[in-house]
């Protein structure tokens, strides 16, 4: 099975926060917490590493690990798909005096879930979307900058956490351009994720933005990438090839 490249990203995250957790930074205060860490670290899957993390919190009140804990909640639920959830806790990171990767990463968790939630009659449709564009730039000005969570994090590993941070801040605001069917803007805002990490449903979803934006040159190109791309798959190739009649069909009518 084909794994998308939000949860890569979001795998590549978990582990990088949880590399060698004392290296550097604040230190537990007990044998106690050192176990209570260790429980979130050493989690077999999702569920487990948001209740021990909680319970991290509720145990140790005064705990300099608060952010890292919601932080690991927060990427838990995203694993499991619960948006909402993600957001509640995206917010929580933000107010526990994060580090600039957390909370970076943070605004991409609100960009991404309110983009994803956002339709387009929705009568606060504009609100959210400003929301959308707020958080993803804050995002994307202190990705460029963020320092690594921990020294002993390869610089290749660390340069593509992030670009693929940035690649997701860029995918919610493309998605509210086409939310407002701002189609040529959602395009934009695809190509500028698939510049920060190159995807095959990143270039199909733009090819299509570029086809109902009536850039046909352009549309087609950007499919016929999906579709060569060496991480692509059958689904992705057949729905650009569909794609592509779709574009042809367009300017043989002459639209």
């Amino acid at each position: 099975m084909k794994i998308s490249t939000r949860f890569l990203a979001t795998l590549c995250t978990l582990a990088a926060l949880s590399f060698c957790l004392f290296a550097q930074g604040p230190s537990p205060k007990s044998q106690k917490e050192v176990e209570a860490l260790m429980a979130v670290q050493n989690a077999q899957n999702n569920q487990q590493r948001i209740e021990a993390a909680q319970k991290l919190i509720q145990d140790f009140a005064d705990t300099e690990f608060k952010s890292w804990a919601l932080f690991n909640i927060m990427q838990s639920y995203e694993l499991m798909g619960d948006i909402p959830n993600t957001i509640v806790y995206a917010e929580q990171v933000l107010s526990a005096k994060p580090s600039n990767f957390e909370a970076a990463s943070a605004h991409v968790r609100i960009a991404n879930g309110i983009a994803r939630q956002t339709k387009e009659f929705d009568l606060d449709r504009d609100e959210k979307l400003q929301k959308v564009a707020d958080n993803a730039n804050k995002a994307i000005a202190m990705l460029a900058t963020a320092t690594k969570v921990n020294d002993q994090i390869p610089d290749e590993q660390w340069t593509l956490i992030t670009q693929n941070e940035a690649a997701i801040a860029y995918d919610a605001m493309a998605q509210g351009e086409f939310v407002r069917k701002k189609y040529q803007e959602a395009a934009e805002f695809f190509v500028k994720a698939i510049q920060a990490q190159p995807d095959p449903v990143r270039m199909l979803k733009a090819g299509n933005s570029y086809r109902l934006a009536k850039k046909f040159s352009d549309a087609m190109n950007m499919l016929n990438n999906a579709i060569n791309d060496p991480n692509t798959n059958d689904q992705i190739k057949s729905l650009a090839e569909r794609e592509k009649k779709l574009v042809e069909e367009a300017q043989n009518a002459g639209a």
